[in-house]
């Protein structure tokens, strides 16, 4: 096996600490009140069984995709997509229009966002490396 570069070892790390996240919080919320606001904390962020479950979800699928450079670029760019209009959600939920559906709060907003530029680096780090392959071996050619 070839040795990991920097975004699949970004993606693994992201990929693995969101499903540890979502799993940690499903312990505490079960899956009653899928969508719905709820006391429900883990380490300080609010969670909900909606939340967990795209945590578990989309972890899962940044984490399996990273071993494969192009799987990676797609999956990344997915994932980065999600988590900022997830951010986005959740930074929109302070208008007391807005349905907390996500159960979010500030900390949960900060998660996500980390998480979607995180997943944007890795899905461009893995079409960066991909270039630089293609180039090497233009150049052994």
């Amino acid at each position: 096996m070839k040795r990991l570069r920097w975004p699949q070892k970004l993606a693994i790390s992201t990929g693995v600490l969101l499903v540890l996240w979502g799993v940690a919080g499903f312990f505490v919320t079960g899956f009653s009140n899928f969508a719905g606001e709820a006391p429900t904390w883990v380490l300080g962020l609010r969670v909900n069984p909606l939340q967990n479950t795209i945590h578990v979800v989309f972890g899962a699928a940044l984490a399996l995709a990273a071993p494969r450079l192009r799987a990676l670029d797609g999956i990344g760019l997915l994932v980065a997509l999600l988590f900022l209009v997830l951010f986005g959600f959740g930074t929109a939920r302070y208008d007391d229009q807005m349905v907390n559906f996500l159960n979010v709060n500030s900390g949960s907003n900060v998660l996500h966002l980390l998480t979607g530029f995180a997943a944007l680096a890795a899905a461009q780090g893995a079409v960066w490396c991909r270039q630089c392959d293609r180039a090497a071996a233009l150049k052994d050619a």
